[in-house]
């Protein structure tokens, strides 16, 4: 062999050396995940059930919709951050109580997510124990929170949209009278 061969399989082995060092890009974990929850630990009797998440990844930041059955019937919104080290997911999910889902975990080769959760209700329940995440599809969009339950209530409620008649637009303002003990509902100002 001559020379230029020698060196070009040593410049060879050692690029295939130095590619193999380089830490791997882990899996972008972006898509419908169906997550399950093992209950270690709990203030009530009810179950945690699993829950949809609705995952979009751009770089370290996670966003998305979530769904649940059990306690009741909720949808909401998802944030967290990313790291090749692991995840932490935060999701807010509401309908006639607020319930937060806070999940820290690490992303699996097999397109499995596992890590560990606590839970807790605006009305004093609280769970806690671990969790385990199958990919379901890779299209976040394919979950639509509001098209579930047919309607969004939380933003139908709270929505307040300028009216116009003829050519003159005209606002609309609301007044929320409260007391510790009702719900708030928004009431227009006469």
């Amino acid at each position: 062999m001559t020379a230029r061969r020698y060196a070009a399989l040593i410049t060879m082995m050692l690029i295939s050396i130095l590619v193999s060092l380089l830490p791997a890009h882990a899996a972008d974990i972006t898509g419908l995940w169906d997550f399950r929850y093992d209950v270690a630990w709990s203030t009530t009797s009810d179950m945690l059930g699993s829950s949809i998440f609705s995952i979009v990844q751009n770089g370290s930041v996670i966003a998305g919709d979530a769904y649940i059955e059990e306690p009741e019937q909720m949808n909401g919104r998802i944030a967290g951050t990313w790291a090749p080290d692991g995840f932490q997911i935060t999701a807010t999910m509401y309908r006639k109580r607020l319930l937060i889902i806070s999940l820290k975990g690490s992303s699996q080769d097999s397109g499995i997510l596992r890590g560990s959760f606590v839970a807790a209700s605006s009305d004093g329940r609280a769970w806690r124990g671990s969790f385990i995440a199958t990919l379901t599809n890779p299209d976040p969009s394919f979950l639509n929170v509001t098209s579930m339950t047919g309607k969004n209530e939380v933003a139908a409620e709270s929505k307040a949209a300028p009216s116009t008649t003829g050519s003159a637009a005209k606002s609309r303002f609301f007044e929320i009278h409260y007391s510790r003990d009702e719900t708030i509902y928004p009431r227009p100002v006469m």
